[in-house]
Formats: C-alpha cells, sequence, structure tokens
C-alpha cells in the first residue's frame, strides 16, 4: 500500500495535467494508439523512414546492420531464421536479448524468459518508423531492459498510404515466400489483412523452417482522434541442425548431428488503444496488447534428451500525456505516463513429448511504474531533457518435481518456491545546442536498469539463480552531429558502467551476478547525396566490453580487464546507392566485422576468436507504375564465416560454432494495386 501511496504522490505532484485531464479522457476511451514519443536531446537517437524500409526488400535485422554499434547474431543465417538471431546494441554480449529493448507501437516483444524476439512476425509491410535509441537513454520512457538500448516499431494505419500489394520471393536453399496485403474502406474505418508465408530448405542439412503470420487491422482516423484495433497470429516451425565442432566447421560445415530435433512456436496478439486530441496542447495516448505464446523444442539427439513445453501470457497497458506547455516561462514538451504489465509463465521440463514432465515450472511477474521525460527549450538553439521512471518489480516461481519421470536422478533436487519484489529508479539529463551552421553538441548522463527474468533465476544445467540481484547502470555520452542539404554526419562517444550484470558462470553451470562492467566506444555515421544519382552511407565503430572485478562466484575468479564475450571491437558498413535512371536502382553493400571471443571464454582461456569476416552484398531494384522486381545477392564471394561460437572454459582449441549461410540470391516482384 506504501508504494502506491508513494506512486499517487509522485504523479500530482510531478504531472499536475493528469488530475486537469483524466475527467475529459476517462469517457471517450476506445481501442489503440500508435507510440508518440517525443525528442531525446543529448541522446544518439535516430529514426528509420518509411522510404528505407520500403525498399529493402531483406530482413528487419539487415536494416538495423546499417546502424552503428548494432550487430546481429544469427545461428542459421538471418534470412534462414531471423526469429533465432540476436540484436546487440553497444556491446552488450550474450545477454544482448535481455539488455536490447524491442517494441511495437511501444509495447513491449522482450518476454520473461529468455526465449528469442519474434521479428519475424514484424509486419515489415507496414511499417511506418523504426525508432533506435541507444544506451539507457530509453529507460525511463520504456522502463527496464534498455541498458544497450531500443527498438521501437511503429506501424502505420493511416488510409492515405497505398498498402494493396501482392509480393512474390524465390531463391536459394529453396526458399519461397508469398506476402498479400489489402486494404478496405469502411464507412470511417480502414480495415488491412496481411498475409505472409514462407518456407525454406536452410543453409545446413535439418534446417528446414516454415513461417506463417496474419494479421487484422481495423482503424478510424477522426478529425481529433484516432483509434486502432489489431488481432494477430504467428506459426513458425523449424528444424535445428545444431552445432559443428572445431572439425566439423571445415570440413562438413553444412551437415548436421541433430536430424529429428525442433523448435515450434505458435503465438497470438490482441493490440489496442486510441490516440485522443484533448485541445491544441495536450494529447492523451494508450496503447495495450495481449499476447499468448506456446513453444516446444524437442532435442532428443544428445545424450541428455529434453522436451520443453513452455507457454507464456503477457498483458501490458500503457497510458500517456503528450504536452506542450510553459515551464518557467520556457517551451516544455513533455510525456507522463504509466506502464502496467503482468506476465504468466508456466513450462513443463521432460525427457519426450509423451513423457512425464520432470519438472514443472509455474511463475508470474508484475511491474508497474510512472514515468515523465521533458525536453524545455531554453532558447532557440538550446535544448534540455531530463526525465524520471519509479518502477515497481514482482515475481513469482514455483517447482514441482516428478521424482516418478523417467528422466528423473537421484541428485536432482526441487527448487524452492521464490518470491522477490524490488523498487527500481530510472534518470535522464540531457543537453543539445544547435550552431549557426548546422552544427550541434549533445551530452548525455542517464541511468537504466535490467530485472532478473525467469530463466535467468532458473538457471542452466546446474543450481538455480533465484536470489539474483538487479543490474543497474550508468551512462554518459557526447557527440557532434551536423545535418545539410549535400551531407549529414554524426560522431558519439559513450561510456556504459554496469553493476551486478547478470551473466553464465560456464563451470558452475548457473547464472551470476557480475560485480562490474564497463563498456566505451565510438560511433560514425554519414550520408552524401551527390549527383542527384548517389547516395554514400557509411557508420563505423568501435567498443570495447570489459569486466573491471576480479572474482565472481567459486570458480569464476579471474575476470578483471577480461574481454566480454561476443562484443567485436570494430565493426563497418558501407551502402552505395546508384540511381541508373527513374525506374532502377544499383545498391552494392560491404559489412565488415571484427573478431570477438566465443561465448563463455569470458577469462578469455581460448587463443581461438570467431574470426572477422567481410561481406560484399548486392541489391537490384526496378519499378514501374504497378511492379517491383527486384534482385538481391548476400555474401557475393560466397565467404565462409560464422558470428556465433561457444568455447569450452577448460580445453583449449576447443568450441562449437553455427557456419553462416554462404551466397545467397532471392528475386522477387511486387505487384500494388
Amino acid at each position: 500500500m506504501a508504494f502506491y501511496i508513494k506512486l499517487f504522490i509522485f504523479l500530482i505532484i510531478l504531472f499536475p495535467k493528469i488530475a486537469i485531464s483524466l475527467e475529459l479522457v476517462l469517457p471517450v476511451f476506445l481501442p489503440f494508439s500508435k507510440s508518440n514519443s517525443i525528442s531525446l536531446p543529448g541522446s544518439s537517437y535516430s529514426t528509420i523512414n518509411q522510404y528505407e524500409i520500403d525498399k529493402n526488400n531483406k530482413t528487419i535485422n539487415h536494416l538495423l546492420d546499417l546502424e552503428p554499434s548494432i550487430t546481429n547474431r544469427s545461428i542459421y543465417g538471418i534470412n534462414t531464421s531471423s526469429n533465432k538471431s540476436t540484436i546487440d546494441i553497444r556491446g552488450m554480449g550474450a545477454q544482448a536479448k535481455s539488455n536490447v529493448l524491442v517494441l511495437v507501437n511501444g509495447q513491449r516483444l522482450n518476454n520473461i524468459d529468455m526465449s528469442e524476439i519474434d521479428f519475424a512476425s514484424i509486419p515489415i509491410q507496414n511499417l511506418k518508423t523504426i525508432e533506435v535509441i541507444k544506451g539507457n537513454a530509453a529507460s525511463v520512457l520504456y522502463g527496464d531492459g534498455a541498458i544497450g538500448g531500443a527498438i521501437n516499431f511503429i506501424t502505420d494505419s493511416s488510409a492515405k498510404k497505398q498498402k494493396e500489394s501482392i509480393l512474390f520471393k524465390t531463391g536459394s536453399f529453396n526458399s519461397n515466400e508469398f506476402i498479400f496485403n489489402q486494404n478496405k474502406k469502411i464507412n470511417n474505418y480502414e480495415l488491412e489483412i496481411l498475409l505472409n508465408s514462407k518456407k525454406t530448405d536452410g543453409y545446413r542439412d535439418e534446417n528446414e523452417q516454415m513461417q506463417n503470420n496474419v494479421s487484422f487491422s481495423l482503424s478510424n482516423d477522426l478529425n481529433k482522434s484516432n483509434q486502432f484495433l489489431t488481432f494477430s497470429f504467428s506459426e513458425q516451425i523449424m528444424s535445428t541442425p545444431g552445432d559443428r565442432d572445431q572439425d566439423q566447421l571445415y570440413n562438413d560445415r553444412r551437415g548436421s548431428d541433430t536430424p529429428d530435433d525442433f523448435i515450434n512456436s505458435i503465438g497470438s496478439s490482441i493490440t489496442f488503444g486510441l490516440n485522443n486530441q484533448i485541445k491544441n496542447d495536450l494529447k492523451f495516448i494508450i496503447d495495450s496488447s495481449i499476447r499468448l505464446k506456446n513453444s516446444y523444442s524437442d532435442l532428443q539427439s544428445t545424450s541428455y534428451p529434453s522436451y520443453n513445453d513452455t507457454a507464456l501470457y503477457n498483458f501490458q497497458i500503457s497510458p500517456r500525456l503528450l504536452s506542450n506547455s510553459k515551464l518557467l516561462n520556457k517551451r516544455n514538451e513533455s510525456i507522463t505516463g504509466l506502464d502496467f504489465q503482468y506476465s504468466i509463465y508456466k513450462s513443463y521440463r521432460k525427457k519426450n513429448e509423451n513423457a512425464v514432465p520432470l519438472h514443472t515450472y509455474n511463475a508470474w511477474s508484475t511491474s508497474i511504474s510512472a514515468y515523465n521525460q521533458n525536453t524545455i527549450s531554453i532558447n532557440n538553439n538550446i535544448n534540455l531533457g531530463f526525465g524520471a521512471r519509479f518502477q515497481k518489480n514482482k515475481i513469482a516461481i514455483g517447482d514441482y518435481l516428478n521424482t516418478n519421470a523417467p528422466d528423473y536422478a537421484g541428485w536432482q533436487n526441487e527448487h524452492n518456491n521464490m518470491g522477490n519484489q524490488s523498487d527500481h529508479f530510472a534518470y535522464y539529463l540531457g543537453l543539445e545546442k544547435l550552431f549557426s551552421n548546422n552544427y550541434s553538441i549533445y551530452g548525455r548522463y542517464g541511468s537504466g536498469f535490467r530485472y532478473p527474468n525467469i530463466d535467468d533465476r532458473i538457471g542452466g544445467s546446474g543450481d538455480t539463480s533465484l536470489e539474483l540481484e538487479t543490474q543497474k547502470s550508468i551512462d554518459y555520452e557526447i557527440g557532434l552531429k551536423k545535418n545539410s542539404v549535400n551531407y549529414s554526419f554524426e560522431l558519439s562517444g559513450y561510456i556504459i558502467d554496469s553493476k551486478n550484470e547478470i551473466g553464465y558462470d560456464a563451470d558452475e553451470f548457473k547464472n551470476i551476478n557480475i560485480s562490474d562492467t564497463k563498456r566505451s566506444g565510438i560511433e560514425l555515421s554519414s550520408t552524401f547525396y551527390l549527383f542527384d544519382k548517389l547516395t554514400i552511407k557509411n557508420s563505423g565503430s568501435f567498443n570495447k566490453a570489459k569486466y573491471t572485478s576480479e572474482n565472481h562466484g567459486d570458480y569464476a575468479t579471474n575476470f578483471k580487464d577480461k574481454d566480454i564475450p561476443l562484443v567485436p571491437q570494430y565493426s563497418f558498413t558501407s551502402v552505395l546507392k546508384y540511381k541508373i535512371n527513374q525506374s532502377a536502382v544499383i545498391a552494392p553493400t560491404i559489412i565488415f566485422q571484427d573478431d570477438m571471443r566465443m561465448e563463455s571464454d569470458d577469462e578469455n582461456f581460448q587463443n581461438t576468436k570467431i574470426p572477422a569476416h567481410t561481406l560484399i552484398n548486392l541489391d537490384f531494384d526496378y519499378e514501374t507504375k504497378n511492379l517491383n522486381f527486384f534482385l538481391v545477392i548476400e555474401n557475393l564471394f560466397d565467404s565462409k564465416f560464422h558470428n556465433y561460437a561457444v568455447a569450452s572454459s577448460n580445453s583449449q582449441e576447443r568450441f562449437n560454432a553455427y557456419p553462416e549461410p554462404g551466397i545467397q540470391i532471392h528475386a522477387g516482384v511486387k505487384s500494388k494495386f
């Protein structure tokens, strides 16, 4: 009860406009809207616009790869399995999936376990903007899990955009994709239907995949409000060929030792909300979602066969107010909101699909938070940003061990029931100054946090890690940027200091809190527009990720000054887009990624690293009035590479890797009607 009293006082003191507006807002509560965040002075904030999205004939992950300090790690190749890939921002390494927050219209896609983000279910055809916020700058707006950064996919519900289309795509490894997008105007409502089906044999043996997505959207765009309601369903079926050891990687890289293994998932969601202009300087927005997901993994080709059946239920609601007002006689743009989230988790762990479960885990998690983010215009050239979030998390985990299960052994224990609750605070302070020649400088100081999730606490094959501490971070950032008609560039530097970072101890087979880590880096991006026909876009980064404390657990005793695994020190991308004529564009891309430590090599024991690689891609696009033809060639020179591997913690030169695809060719046609 004390928490709710504090929360009420916090809202009334800092956000008086809520009290004024509540009476106006509640009677018009209707179903869905889009995310509408505000500027964040002092931060590395960028957007990928609708034109870039529409012209992208590859996956969402490929678009994000072109941003500095963003890397994609995939197990079987992004085209084959974008759902089994991880987006890393600013060197979060093995824990990136829990330290990079992914949202659609401001609603979190990160699950309360360690399962991957369903990137393949995000409707790229309906995206309006992709917001990329680096570092913990998004922690005030979106909450925990944004220590490395946040990516917010914003869909377009506007009836003004022509979205009726059919797309066919075919290519390497017997891959085929079909997309159907249809709009219908019904009185004042816009009905949109999106169907997406993709099949591929995959680069590896025993790596077939099928992905199906269906969504129905209903929107209403009135004079002062718009509403949105979406129903979606997704299904993924994937055979998993497993890893290759250090010998197989070179003499049988496409082979498989796990012919019977698979990972399947079925998910559905309802998103709903409202965007209502109360008056000229005040807008009310509410975003809400209900997500259900069932995942099944059958791993029988091993000495310890297992079958997991896990169900996730997630409920979110995020009401907020956007206002333009005066603060200390200065123009102030602010967003004030509440976030509520409730998640339920149930998982059966057993020997095979028909066996009695060995462990049955039941868990639930809740979070409630209030936040306020402001941008004050000190004058025409200086903007000050500041904000704060107060969040309360609760979690409970129960375990039932069945001693009659066929895979029960005497050393196994029923894990103790666990309950935890804690309060968290995040803040933001940023400043940006614009000079007369279109240069601007900026700086930011802020904090973020990551609350341990279900899988963090249940642990690996060893003991549980129920009593993990919350990970916290402090960010420092400074930058310089320029925008003009012919070119733009941005140079930034950052430091991320983290306490109690959650990591995996490969010796004890459990998750632990790592006392101190530090990440620092320099990022550079530039775009040049030449001769009305040529655009060159470059991005590069230098990142260092180090452990800065010594002992962690009983065996992990030599971490200080060691490299954090899965973080490349250098990375670079360059895209050259040449407009041949009014209809045709050709775009070669160069992608370089430096070498990096393998997962589990936290003590830097191995001499071998994941090697650096350079890839050349080529895109060709030809568009007529109603047809768009495209050809995509990835890894043009058929480089043999991998970007994920797990090292032995006690044997030199022993590791398991996941080879990436060689050359891939895809062609397609899109018809607008």
